[in-house]
């Protein structure tokens, strides 16, 4: 039997305290910290508005409700039996997608005359994500495809109009899949994970996967493909990273914290290609204590001002007009970016063509070319393309008080996140 060697006093490690490589961290007794939360707070507001621009769906918590974009009728409820997470429209308008932690995905048919019951229910293992409809194929409407995304990293695919067919697994990550998002063409789909993962897959094949965009390693809150431009924007829900990518390539062309994009906007400057990676300036000499003490509050003020701790939020594109507008937590100003004809990475901020609300954005859409919808707290804003190429309010409703939530939704979407899923 082999004798043990006894270990040497510099190995000898503290009973309650762990050895990575060559250093030793102590265990202590002090507060864990705070988590970092990866999956969409339970209040969450979830929007989609019809590509003919007709009707908004607004879901919160177990409560989904359309309403007539331009005319002052009466919402019209929905029954889902869980928390909704996500909802989406089909590309005639026609049919609603919504799926949340009821594990199940229901397709609902909004016309006029149709009965607010599901046309069609599929129960799945995991609760879901999110939820997108295909693109159409060639051939014409003959197939109605949606896709689910649950918990766990898979995405499904499904004949909307056949709910007796078996879903079929289309790709898989290694975590729960946040957003699914097609480029213009169609050809592509792009998906995004809970650790700030995205890639591109091929479509139909999406077991090919084209490429990754890989900067972001927390959750990522924004991703939308161009239509004007050959990009990708996307944002971490964080506000660390806001990324500007060439669609083809998964060129990085500038990676922006959402604090710094948003001191930029509100400066007119322009938004180029990243510097490269020269090092950074020195820092400034620590200042003597009075000062320090005397500039505590004005740096206080003006790191609100600033824009420190900002997030985008939401992000739309006007792809006739080639702007880009983006919607930032705590930020009352839509802020409007044009793409140059000149380089197609550059974006320049447009300051004439902002738009002020009275409340944060919590969704901004465009599915009609020259109309821009933005959701806030209650409120539906619709903007219509006028002279000069500026945005104009053309109607705007006030969102009835969403109803309570049941109790049984209300304590599933507060619980723990890391439960069940």
């Amino acid at each position: 039997r082999k004798r043990r060697t006894p270990p040497s006093p510099q190995e000898m490690v503290h009973p309650a305290s762990s050895r990575v490589g060559s250093s030793v961290l102590l265990r202590t007794h002090e507060a864990p910290a705070a988590k970092v939360r990866r999956t969409a707070p339970s209040d969450a507001v979830v929007a989609a508005v019809d590509p003919q621009g007709r009707l908004v769906c607004v879901a919160h918590l177990d409560s989904l409700q359309l309403f007539a974009a331009e005319e002052p009728l009466a919402p019209r409820a929905l029954t889902p039996t869980g928390v909704v997470r996500s909802v989406c429209f089909s590309r005639c308008g026609g049919v609603l997608l919504s799926g949340g932690d009821d594990k199940a995905v229901r397709a609902w048919d909004v016309t006029a005359d149709a009965a607010a019951a599901p046309i069609g229910t599929w129960t799945h293992h995991k609760k879901i994500g999110c939820v997108a409809f295909a693109p159409l194929p060639a051939g014409g409407e003959t197939s109605l495809l949606g896709l689910w995304a649950d918990k766990f990293g898979e995405v499904f695919a499904f004949d909307v109009r056949c709910p007796s067919a078996a879903p079929l697994l289309k790709l898989g990550h290694l975590s729960p899949v946040s957003h699914l998002a097609f480029t213009p063409g169609g050809g592509e789909l792009v998906t995004a994970d809970r650790e700030g993962h995205v890639r591109a897959s091929r479509w139909p094949s999406a077991d090919i996967i084209e490429r990754y965009y890989l900067t972001h390693t927390s959750p990522v809150e924004v991703v939308l493909p161009l239509a004007a431009l050959p990009l990708l924007l996307t944002a971490a829900g964080s506000g660390a990273e806001v990324c500007l990518w060439r669609c083809d390539g998964a060129e990085r062309l500038w990676k922006r914290s959402a604090a710094e994009l948003l001191r930029l906007l509100r400066h007119a400057a322009p938004l180029g290609p990243d510097a490269g990676d020269a090092p950074p300036p020195a820092p400034p000499p620590a200042p003597s204590p009075v000062a320090a003490s005397a500039s505590a509050g004005s740096e206080a003020a003006e790191g609100s001002a600033c824009g420190e701790g900002a997030v985008l939020r939401c992000a739309c594109e006007l792809a006739a007009s080639r702007l880009l507008y983006l919607g930032f937590d705590s930020e009352r100003t839509l802020h409007a970016l044009e793409g140059a004809e000149a380089a197609e990475a550059e974006l320049r901020p447009r300051p004439g063509l902002a738009l002020e609300l009275r409340s944060p954005p919590l969704a901004l859409q465009s599915p009609v070319q020259g109309r821009l919808f933005a959701l806030c707290e209650f409120e539906l804003l619709c903007f219509a393309l006028g002279e000069g190429g500026r945005l104009a309010p053309s109607a705007s409703f006030r969102l009835s008080e969403l109803p309570p939530p049941s109790v049984s939704s209300a304590a599933a979407a507060d619980g723990d996140e890391e439960g069940e899923e």
